[in-house]
């Protein structure tokens, strides 16, 4: 069973009458706006969007990318650098074992729906980079637990808020994506990021712009979407799309491979069982 409440369906398929270059009004359809950095809710000011690269700037050496895989359970976050990892949807429960997280990123609005509760344990100087969808999904629950907060927005290049829907082979992208045979990412993360079906390679294009002198890559497994999350127990999991867009998403990340070398960022995988293994990221053993 889906995790979206059975009237978000309905919008969701109500929105299919806008036509596919506009049905993805429905992300902040009902209650929100974003004009700008300026976001409303039900017709009262909620929260002004901070830019991605000031939530995760310039300069640092390392930016972690912390994933929900089965393999993250056994390893040590804890020693991780202090201000380095970005945590992605259920590592968000490990934002008190890992030194002053970076942010918390979450794309999938489903996520929001399972697991308000968690998001609501996160420390509130911690900043969140939220999907369109998953910002209206938190304030739909619990407006007030943005209160107060940083938020950096995750928009879809290809279906950018306020804007219709495009071809990731527009010529007016040309200069904020890589494009490489049937994969692209974005250089600029503030404009938005190509989408590919998980979290962790949105995570890695915003990491690749601010060019780290490195970016680790731990919880991102893509070779286990069969077993329960880390955080999660037999017979009460979400479901996974990880297996049905496989071939897309390690084509983005053999593309952020290439970009990576390019830009001079050393990768590393601290997942002894990820798929990024075969695609030529290093293993890296910090965290066992």
């Amino acid at each position: 069973m889906s995790d979206r409440p059975l009237g978000r369906s309905l919008i969701r398929l109500g929105a299919l009458a806008l036509g596919r270059d506009r049905a993805h009004r429905q992300d902040l359809w009902p209650g929100m706006r974003i004009e700008g950095a300026a976001v409303a809710w039900r017709g009262r000011p909620l929260l002004t969007l901070e830019p991605v690269s000031r939530i995760v700037p310039r300069g640092l050496p390392l930016v972690a990318i912390l994933g929900s895989g089965p393999s993250i359970g056994a390893q040590a976050v804890e020693r991780l650098p202090a201000g380095s990892a970005i945590l992605l949807n259920g590592a968000a429960s490990l934002a008190g074992r890992v030194p002053a997280p970076l942010a918390v990123m979450v794309e999938d609005e489903r996520f929001v729906f399972r697991h308000v509760a968690m998001l609501a344990a996160v420390a509130r100087d911690v900043p969140l980079l939220l999907s369109p969808a998953a910002l209206r999904a938190l304030a739909e629950r619990d407006a007030g637990l943005l209160a107060g907060r940083r938020v950096g927005l995750i928009d879809n290049m290809a279906k950018p808020v306020g804007h219709p829907r495009r071809a990731l082979s527009d010529p007016a992208l040309d200069r904020v994506l890589r494009r490489g045979g049937d994969a692209a990412l974005s250089r600029a993360p503030d404009k938005g990021v190509v989408i590919v079906g998980t979290v962790a390679f949105s995570a890695l294009q915003v990491a690749l712009a601010v060019r780290p002198a490195e970016v680790l890559l731990a919880g991102v497994d893509l070779t286990n979407a069969a077993v329960p999350r880390f955080y999660e127990r037999a017979g009460d999991t979400a479901p996974s799309g990880l297996q049905k867009g496989l071939a897309r998403i390690l084509a983005g990340f053999a593309l952020a491979r290439d970009e990576a070398a390019a830009q001079g960022v050393a990768l590393a995988c601290a997942s002894p069982v990820s798929a990024l293994l075969d695609l030529g990221y290093p293993p890296d053993g910090r965290l066992d």
